[in-house]
């Protein structure tokens, strides 16, 4: 394959990346949020009562990091902290009502400002998935066999 257009594909995966988040960010700063208070709060919105260390995992923050970041969640009263029954050591963490007003606001304003992409037909976007999700298992067979 022609390594400048290998070149160009992954410069253009950047330039996305950072545009995408340039809009979050933009976004959640309104909302006086960070990105990754925001990220850790719509983890939590589609996958409830996670512990600590998953909402880290998920997040990809070590768990130190999280835990200041869950610390100010909480003051903003935006999350609780609640006791796994199965766990006694463990923490739950629970979206709180305004935790879930944040989190819905600020997407679906991100939301509306992607909507130019909409005139990129569906299919064209199943074939990007495919070629990414192709793309990420080869880097990731390639990391495992070094």
């Amino acid at each position: 394959m022609d390594e400048k257009l290998i070149r160009e594909v992954v410069l253009s995966f950047r330039t996305m990346q950072r545009k995408i988040h340039h809009y979050l960010q933009e976004e959640a700063t309104k909302r006086d949020i960070t990105t990754v208070q925001l990220f850790s709060l719509g983890t939590l919105k589609r996958e409830p009562h996670l512990t600590l260390g998953e909402l880290a995992e998920r997040v990809r923050v070590n768990k130190s990091t999280m835990s200041g970041i869950v610390d100010r969640l909480v003051k903003a009263n935006y999350l609780t902290r609640g006791r796994d029954e199965g766990n006694r050591r463990a923490l739950n963490l629970q979206l709180t009502p305004e935790g879930l007003a944040k989190v819905d606001e600020t997407y679906d304003v991100f939301f509306d400002r992607l909507e130019a992409v909409l005139e990129i037909d569906s299919e064209e976007f199943r074939a990007m998935l495919a070629t990414h999700d192709k793309m990420i298992a080869l880097l990731e067979r390639k990391g495992e066999a070094e």
